[in-house]
């Protein structure tokens, strides 16, 4: 099925519109639903667990997002053609602003709720005196989790991660070859489980927000573990294809019967492999405006969510009492609140962040790197 090679070979799997840029959008939305489930005329919670199981889809992230790093720029790093300091600046430059707009955002929204005398749906979650944890995005060390813009976390635990990803990448460049790469992110994961269970009395894979370095770290290790074998294997693409469908065969499976997470991070494991070995020769209609919109959606549905569910939805229903007593009418303006989330995550994308994200490569990254050296091998731009 594989053989192990010193070439690596181009990153194909980059190009946008492939498979794991469909994944990603899929994600981004399974987080979106386990959020605004609670929501729901039923909560989705109380009709199968699988939406009680969001935090897989972040597990799915910070593994991706090791992997795409290490896929795009591992070789421009671990040959010095990128300067680590430069690269930690641009992903910096990448996640931080987008933080900020969405804090900002929320930020006002409860104050103005709170002028007019509405209370926020989850006081607790707005308190003034975690204001500043959110800014500094101290999530990493155990402060500021679980309050305003929750998903920010996740960048707090990878910016540290960012910060070590050139030592970390040139020592999983000592692997010898796919199985060995494979056999270690194996030993990441059950290990890191097996620990987790044992100090913390909590599985790794859903650790309170206190632990976000804790969770974070050997997700992102397993992602580049799984770069490393697609790097060094030759995979066909008819076995890539196959272990893909395998994996995602097997996810559905286990989250159908409520198996446990370790089996679905197994499955996530190979389907990100096969996926990442697969080459894009056709992009997937839409894939790449879903990888383009998925960190959009990310990081900006909690104000989405609180805006539907604080505000519009019982403003209509107010003026139209039918939609929360006629089931399908309020399933429908549930559903909405899905509808609503992608159209200003596309909004934002279009009219906030890319705009911006030009002007900062514009105005900062211009420049080529004072130590890039002509590299034949196209590295894509991961969205997140």
């Amino acid at each position: 099925m594989t053989t192990t090679t010193a070439a690596s070979p181009p990153p194909a799997a980059l190009v946008r519109g492939g498979p794991l840029d469909a994944l990603r959008f899929l994600a981004s939305m399974f987080v979106v639903l386990f959020h605004f489930g609670g929501e729901a005329p039923i909560p989705l919670q109380a009709l199968h667990s699988v939406w009680s199981r969001g935090y897989l889809a972040t597990d799915f992230f910070l593994m991706l997002s090791g992997f795409v790093l290490a896929r795009a720029y591992g070789a421009g790093v671990a040959s010095g053609r990128i300067a680590p300091v430069r690269f930690w600046l641009k992903r910096f430059a990448r996640s931080y602003p987008t933080h900020l707009i969405t804090l900002a955002i929320l930020a006002l929204l409860v104050l103005a709720a709170t002028l007019i005398g509405k209370a926020p749906a989850h006081p607790e979650r707005f308190e003034w005196s975690g204001l500043p944890a959110q800014v500094l995005l101290l999530h990493a060390f155990g402060l500021g989790g679980g309050q305003w813009n929750i998903p920010a976390w996740t960048l707090s635990a990878l910016l540290i991660c960012y910060a070590f990803f050139p030592r970390l990448w040139r020592a999983m460049m000592r692997l010898p070859g796919a199985m060995a790469a494979l056999a270690l992110g194996l030993v990441i994961l059950v290990g890191g489980q097996a620990l987790s269970l044992t100090l913390l009395h909590h599985s790794l894979f859903d650790l309170p927000f206190q632990w976000a370095m804790v969770r974070a770290v050997p997700l992102f290790l397993i992602g580049l573990t799984l770069a490393r074998a697609v790097e060094t294997g030759r995979w066909s693409p008819h076995a890539a294809r196959l272990i893909a469908l395998g994996g995602g065969a097997a996810l559905l499976a286990n989250v159908a019967v409520a198996g446990p997470d370790m089996i679905s991070l197994l499955a996530i494991c190979v389907l990100v492999l096969g996926c990442g070995a697969l080459p894009t020769t056709r992009p997937i209609p839409g894939a790449a405006w879903g990888a383009r919109v998925s960190f959009s959606l990310f990081m900006t549905h909690t104000i989405t969510g609180a805006v539907w569910f604080g505000g519009i939805q019982p403003l209509i229903e107010r003026f139209h009492p039918a939609a929360a007593t006629v089931a399908w009418q309020a399933w429908a303006l549930w559903g909405l609140a899905l509808i609503a989330a992608i159209v200003a995550a596309d909004l934002y994308n279009r009219l906030i962040d890319a705009p911006l994200q030009r002007a900062i490569r514009r105005r900062w990254f211009s420049a080529p790197d004072l130590s890039a050296r002509p590299d034949p091998r196209p590295a894509a731009e991961p969205s997140a």
